[in-house]
């Protein structure tokens, strides 16, 4: 099963490219500074990817004894906190400094998948959200969310989501089901531990 692209509540196939580059269309020329921005960017990501290594490697056991996992059902954190696009900016910060969540599905009022926030689209405006300022309680996410938003099934296999996500330079898919309704979340962190705790035998030997 594919990753799916969904858009504004329509969806469509994906298919990376096979060489493991964005199937998407060339990025225009960055210069130096955007370059060193970017960098900066990615770096929490970065050590945030090293300490889910890290804390996945500590819970190894006996490779012997684990469950070989295949499909994004097998790994994906069910059920999924998700928030409505009228969700104020403070609502959505409050609740991932609370639930140390890193994305948020976004669901319409049908429960359909609408759009996904991630808490680096809050840090943008964390001065703002800190200060309590009247601005943080009433913009909402909707102004802010990503609505082009890369999905998966349950029965979408495990080696899809890691190819998808290192394409594209994303770090979680939201599941949906058959009406497009987010049921789940898989991240980088939850592919990380399964390759440690459930990965097939041929893969320890």
């Amino acid at each position: 099963m594919p990753v799916i692209l969904a858009v504004n509540g329509t969806v469509e196939s994906y298919q990376p490219r096979s060489d493991g580059r964005r199937a998407k269309a060339s990025r225009p020329v960055r210069r130096e500074e955007d370059e060193a921005q970017t960098d900066q960017e990615q770096a929490p990501e970065q050590a945030l990817t090293v300490l889910a290594a890290r804390q996945a490697y500590a819970q190894v056991g006996s490779p012997r004894s684990r469950k070989p996992a295949v499909l994004a059902q097998d790994i994906m954190s069910a059920p999924v906190q998700t928030l409505r696009p009228d969700t104020s900016l403070k609502e959505a910060w409050i609740l991932m400094k609370a639930k140390g969540f890193r994305h948020l599905p976004i669901a319409s009022a049908d429960g359909t998948l609408a759009g996904i926030i991630s808490d680096r689209d809050l840090l943008r405006y964390s001065s703002l959200l800190e200060s309590h300022a009247a601005q943080a309680v009433q913009q909402t996410i909707a102004a802010i969310m990503a609505t082009q938003v890369l999905t998966a099934t349950p029965a979408t296999e495990i080696h899809e989501l890691a190819r998808v996500m290192l394409a594209e330079r994303i770090s979680a898919l939201p599941v949906i089901d058959t009406h497009h309704r987010p049921i789940g979340i898989v991240t980088i962190s939850d592919i990380l531990r399964c390759v440690m705790l459930r990965a097939p035998l041929e893969l320890w030997t």
